[in-house]
């Protein structure tokens, strides 16, 4: 698989009110280069809704590298770091993961990704979004376009035909394709700059 400077462009465009049902191809991760040691704050901050007040109230579980956090405050470091949001989870699991939550003490700590030399500039983090919070933030991320990987795009495809079914059209670089021959093209690409809009505008 070759990896690209730049991911070429991929736009699809879905029919009438169904972009909202896309947006759970977040949970498969999209890449986002920023600066080495940015505060989690800062990084979600850069992304559309994402406040200061929706982070507090609405995204009730934060994972970074597979552990559960409470510290906004703490900086994004390592070869990729992974952050995952969630709204609140139902359940003791949810109670036990989430953000300040009484029985934080029963969380199970998982290995910490090894911090890559902190005189590099930037990072990229794999952000992933669950539930509420995809469908809250997912269309607006959609519509401005975002990096993924290839091979995670065509799983999300090739799993969803309820979904594929209403993509009206796609557009690879300067290109027209169908989807058939997407699903020939992404095997052979590292990453994507996906681009998905509905009909409706």
């Amino acid at each position: 698989m070759e990896d690209q400077l730049s991911p070429p462009r991929l736009r699809m465009t879905v029919s009438d009110h169904t972009l909202p049902l896309f947006t759970t191809v977040l949970q498969s991760g999209i890449e986002v280069k920023t600066g080495h040691g940015e505060t989690l704050a800062n990084f979600l901050n850069n992304f559309p809704g994402f406040t200061a007040e929706y982070l507090a109230d609405t995204v009730q579980t934060i994972f970074l590298n597979g552990t559960a956090v409470d510290d906004l405050s703490l900086p994004l470091t390592g070869q990729n770091p992974v952050l995952a949001l969630s709204a609140a989870m139902p359940g003791l699991a949810g109670a036990i993961f989430r953000k300040n939550s009484f029985h934080s003490a029963l969380r199970t700590e998982t290995k910490k990704v090894h911090d890559s030399d902190a005189s590099e500039s930037s990072v990229t983090v794999t952000l992933k979004l669950f539930n509420s919070i995809a469908k809250d933030r997912g269309e607006a991320l959609l519509k401005a376009g975002l990096c993924m990987r290839a091979d995670h795009l065509a799983v999300f495809l090739n799993k969803r035909p309820h979904l594929t079914r209403h993509i009206k059209s796609i557009q690879f670089g300067e290109n027209e394709m169908d989807l058939v021959e997407l699903l020939r093209v992404l095997p052979g690409l590292s990453k994507v700059t996906l681009n998905i809009v509905s009909t409706d505008g």
